[in-house]
């Protein structure tokens, strides 16, 4: 199947899942299946709809014995700039990426998932645990995120551009994501988190910033911020950013970086989180997001992408 047909049926089975919502006879509230803290001694405030922004994560985890399923994808560039604009219909022949991901609840404040990503066949393990939740009396939350990702790239893909006599091993295929997220919300219209962590790949090709003389590196530590500004119960604008922390990516005429920005909205309709947005990152997971976003929101290098979550009692 061509990447246009990829992209075509992608669109189609989320709207399919998103017009099925509208007609499902239970309306239940997202928040009710999802928010963890339901029966907290004191009151907790709702700090957001899903357990993902756009690109970076939440505190929110997933109710014991929940599972929830989710869509995303991500369309070429909108703009000229890496063969976007009006040749490939403002990006819409084009997958930049795709991923499907299945996450569990385990506990209270434990949540388990498993995806896959278009983007080097990524397969990726994760787990949530959320330490202090905000309540009245508790004025922010706090949870810990790791992943393990490995990619089943043929070696003559993976190790496109190495030196022939380069030795092959499958930790090669291995990176490791892991973060510290903090997050507040203000009032009953604003949240917003901070993040904090770094992105490891065990193996990368050698290569050097020509203006700095600054050499790429297998671990890339990285802040994050995100937010959601609520329009009413249901509807909310949400966006987030990535600094870098890397010198080899500062100024590479040679090998350009830009951080990852994204804006969207987000709208929760009858058990679902659906989200339009916007970014400059051409992938959806952190551990190819982190160290491979190079287009430019200023030279059109942004795409259009959705997701689609849902819950469901198991």
């Amino acid at each position: 199947m061509n990447k246009t047909r990829y992209s075509i049926f992608s669109v189609l089975f989320s709207l399919a899942l998103t017009a099925i919502s509208f007609v499902a006879k239970s309306q239940d509230d997202l928040l009710k299946l999802v928010d963890t803290t339901k029966n907290a001694p004191q009151k907790s405030l709702p700090t957001w709809k899903d357990v993902k922004l756009i690109n970076v994560e939440t505190t929110k985890t997933i109710d014991p014995a929940v599972m929830q399923f989710v869509i995303l994808h991500r369309f070429g560039n909108v703009g000229g700039e890496g063969n976007g604009g009006f040749h490939t219909l403002a990006g819409f022949d084009v997958a930049s990426d795709i991923q499907f991901a299945f996450n569990f609840g385990i506990t209270k404040n434990f949540m388990l998932g498993i995806s896959r990503s278009k983007q080097q066949e990524l397969i990726d393990l994760n787990a949530k645990y959320r330490l202090l939740t905000q309540t009245s009396a508790m004025p922010i939350s706090l949870a810990l995120y790791g992943d393990a990702g490995i990619t089943p790239e043929l070696n003559s893909t993976f190790y496109s551009g190495a030196d022939s006599t380069t030795s092959r091993s499958l930790m090669d295929k291995l990176s490791y994501f892991g973060e510290v997220i903090v997050d507040r919300r203000f009032g009953s219209h604003v949240s917003l988190e901070l993040l904090a962590g770094a992105q490891h790949r065990n193996y990368l090709l050698a290569s050097t910033n020509p203006d700095n003389g600054a050499s790429d590196m297998n671990t890339i530590p990285f802040v994050a911020g995100g937010g959601r500004i609520m329009f009413n119960k249901h509807s909310s604008l949400v966006f987030d950013y990535y600094y870098i922390v890397s010198q080899y990516r500062m100024n590479n005429a040679a090998n350009p970086y830009h951080n990852p920005v994204s804006i969207g909205y987000e709208v929760e309709t009858g058990g679902h989180v659906f989200e339009v947005n916007f970014s400059n990152a051409s992938f959806l997971d952190e551990n190819n997001l982190i160290p491979y976003t190079h287009d430019n929101w200023l030279k059109g290098g942004f795409k259009l992408g959705f997701s689609i979550s849902r819950v469901f009692n198991i």
